[in-house]
């Protein structure tokens, strides 16, 4: 009988998703007598599972901040992969605002969307540290604006509906109504947002960082799995990384549906995506542990803790474990993959 594990991926652009809907992961898991189920065919009772990693058979690829949360929390993801793609950190105003650059946000209002029933509010914790990156880039800091906070009373799952990517909401609508003069928005979101002709875009910190990090919570992605399952089936950590590591390197040389299935993954079209990301995320898909990597999760981790959104600052150096890719990456090459 096949043994059953879940995977889960987050809605930016990754390696996961194109193995999974290309065939890669399926054909290489089955062969090992394993069923891939993805996380959310399951009832919605599971979905949570996504960020608190309260599943023994559990793969992940996504956002950084779940993972870091529950980690710190006393879970056991174990980190076996983490790349760097970068995707569009903007900053918008109103089409009609006298805003044009960061520097005009001092003394200004900027809102944060925050969601107070939510488990973790990544899209919180993006918002601040979105904002607090271009504010560094200017020479201001968080005291030279004025926060505003804006709460979000929409339910937790499994009763709130699933929101896999970054929505516009309340925010916006502060925005729309003069009660903030800036927001934070991400990825293929911002151009859905941009095309409605509303808004302007001040700051971009992928193509404007002036040397500051675009560290966030898709800067950098990680791939994990729970360590029980990872203890018991060390040959499906192994078969799953050779799957992701095999759709980054067909994504090499398939540019064009790549792209289509990451504006899928990415819930925008393909124009979006494209103004979202750079024209050679294709060569970026692939899982490492890079130190450049490792140094912006432990960035990303270091934030989370003086922001109080973790319990612990995580050690990012020892929670990963490269023995997997390492082993998958001899294997490939043994292979002639």
């Amino acid at each position: 009988m096949a043994k059953e594990f879940n995977y889960t991926i987050c809605p930016v652009a990754n390696a996961s998703y194109i193995a999974a809907n290309h065939g890669f992961l399926k054909e290489r898991l089955e062969r090992k007598g394993y069923t891939p189920i993805k996380l959310q065919t399951l009832e919605k009772e599971h979905w949570k599972e996504h960020f608190t990693y309260e599943n023994d058979h559990l793969f992940r690829e996504g956002g950084n901040t779940p993972p870091l949360w529950a980690k710190s929390r006393g879970a056991e993801p174990v980190l076996i992969g983490i790349n760097l793609i970068p995707g569009q950190q903007a900053i918008l105003v109103r089409k009609d605002s006298d805003i044009q650059g960061i520097n005009d946000l001092k003394g200004r209002k900027i809102g944060i969307p925050d969601r107070i029933n939510v488990t973790i509010d990544h899209q919180k914790t993006a918002t601040i540290e979105g904002f607090e990156n271009a504010l560094k880039s200017a020479g201001l800091n968080k005291e030279d604006v004025e926060w505003v906070y804006i709460q979000d009373e929409t339910p937790d799952y499994p009763s709130g509906a699933p929101n896999w990517t970054f929505k516009t909401g309340l925010d916006f609508e502060a925005l729309d109504e003069g009660k903030v003069d800036a927001v934070f928005i991400k990825l293929s979101a911002s151009e859905r947002v941009l095309e409605s002709g509303k808004y302007r875009k001040i700051f971009n910190i992928i193509t404007d960082q002036n040397s500051v990090d675009p560290v966030n919570n898709e800067w950098p992605n990680v791939l994990t799995v729970s360590r029980k399952f990872a203890e018991e089936n060390p040959d499906a950590v192994v078969e799953y990384l050779k799957a992701a590591v095999e759709a980054a390197r067909w994504a090499k040389e398939h540019k064009d549906e790549a792209e289509e299935l990451l504006a899928e993954q990415t819930h925008g079209t393909v124009e979006q995506y494209r103004r979202a990301y750079p024209a050679d995320f294709y060569t970026k898909l692939e899982p490492n542990f890079s130190e450049e990597g490792l140094k912006s999760l432990q960035t990303r981790a270091q934030f989370l803790y003086d922001h109080g959104f973790t319990d612990s600052v995580v050690d990012v150096y020892s929670w990963a474990d490269k023995s997997f890719l390492e082993r998958a990456l001899k294997e490939l090459e043994e292979e002639g993959a």
